[in-house]
């Protein structure tokens, strides 16, 4: 069977990273279960509730696009004593902070194997937490969410009114013949917008090399971008983009025109409690500015296009990937090498914040920005991250060394902090 759009978005990425792809891992603890569930209870629970949908019998092809299902999950689930020194939290996905998930997400899957493995810990016999680690190739960030009230429900014995969506009848939805011509609208207003910029490097493959991760933690931008968010009306997602385009333009690559943002778009209400990769890029298309423009209008222009790119970010990935590529081989693809991803679980997490805009210039001596490791393999000239931990942005760049050596990234990081805070303090 043919893949997902979302599947087929990451496919190529997951083959060619191979075992480094433990990092793009999406682990989680559930916690906070109802008392007394027996370790056979939740064992038989599990198994009946993964054999009822079709990803966790999915086994993906290593040389073609394609997946096939087998007929039951018969997944492992590794059974430990509950540890006397770790205290049950609910993080959210992708944690290390738990022991247990970290070490089920520290190793690759591999594409012939079960795409979830399940950690469960006990005291006495009776089921204490749950640990979750998924493959990124057969699931989004999002997906964990509905997994999570399938699981719980299951194993605390509750009915399950739904299952949503299944992968096998989503890849027939999206072969059918008003999906495909969606598809083939997006792509196509994409390409006409691709071909009047630039010319530049065009779709980036994953290949060997440096690429350099550095990370800005900052209270300070995150009260500014809360701030900025409800002074102009827009997301502070949207806020954020605007500070890095703008950031990239003034101090790395003054002829950015266009970003990619990964997009989980579930905004179609069949998809909802899909638990199942559903990730496309949408192109965002930079608004021009000048030197002297204002950020406000600027960030509300930006916003204004994340809108619709990522109301359209549902097609073919595979056909706009093969696109890309023939333009870029005819050197007419504009620069794709730029992405944007909000990785955050808790897009609200910051409300309130802007109250700090008195303390900033005490906050931002809290502010740190390291280049923390380096991968050897990539895919983008900068991918952005943002993240949270509490009310602290997280803004982690992985850079291509020969483009944007770690101390240039440092140093476009302070100056995206400083654009934040500038224009928060501006009345």
């Amino acid at each position: 069977m043919s893949l997902t759009w979302g599947q087929g978005n990451m496919w190529d990425s997951m083959a060619a990273l191979g075992s480094l792809s433990d990092r793009l891992n999406i682990s989680w603890p559930i916690s906070s279960l109802k008392d007394g569930i027996s370790v056979s209870e939740a064992l038989d629970r599990l198994q009946a509730l993964l054999s009822s949908l079709d990803i966790f019998r999915a086994s993906f092809d290593t040389e073609s696009v394609r997946q096939t299902f087998r007929g039951e999950a018969g997944i492992e689930v590794r059974v430990t004593e509950a540890p006397a020194d770790v205290v049950p939290v609910r993080h959210g996905y992708n944690t290390r902070k738990d022991p247990a998930c970290a070490e089920l997400a520290s190793r690759a899957f591999g594409m012939d194997e079960p795409q979830i493995r399940l950690g469960l810990h006990h005291a006495g016999g009776i089921v204490t937490q749950i640990n979750v680690a998924l493959s990124h190739l057969a699931f989004d960030g999002s997906a964990y969410r509905p997994l999570d009230r399938l699981i719980r429900a299951a194993v605390e014995g509750r009915e399950i009114s739904t299952r949503g969506m299944q992968t096998a009848e989503l890849v027939g939805y999206e072969q059918s013949a008003d999906q495909v011509r969606r598809s083939d609208a997006v792509i196509n207003g994409w390409l006409a917008s691709s071909r009047r910029l630039t010319p530049g490097r065009g779709l980036m493959s994953m290949t060997p090399g440096a690429f350099s991760v550095t990370i800005l933690r900052s209270r300070a931008a995150a009260v500014a971008v809360e701030a900025l968010a409800l002074r102009y009306g827009v997301s502070t997602s949207g806020v954020v983009v605007s500070a890095l385009t703008r950031t990239i333009r003034r101090h790395i690559n003054s002829e950015l025109s266009a970003l990619l943002l990964v997009c989980n778009n579930r905004s179609h209400p069949k998809l909802t409690d899909f638990v199942g990769q559903t990730i496309g890029n949408g192109l965002l298309v930079l608004p021009n500015e000048n030197p002297g423009d204002r950020f406000a209008e600027y960030a509300k222009s930006t916003y204004a296009r994340t809108i619709t790119t990522y109301s359209r970010a549902r097609y073919d990935c595979i056909k706009w990937r093969d696109a890309l590529a023939e333009l870029t081989a005819k050197g007419l693809a504009t620069d794709f090498s730029y992405y944007f991803n909000d990785v955050r679980s808790d897009r609200g997490i910051w409300a309130g914040s802007e109250s700090g805009l008195p303390d900033l210039k005490t906050l931002l001596e809290e502010s740190s920005i390291t280049t923390v490791g380096r991968r050897d393999m990539g895919d983008a000239t900068l991918f952005a991250d943002l993240g949270s931990d509490g009310h602290e942005l997280i803004l982690q760049w992985v850079c291509d060394d020969t483009r944007i050596p770690p101390a240039k990234a440092a140093s476009a990081l302070a100056a995206l902090e400083s654009l934040l805070v500038a224009e928060a303090l501006e009345v």
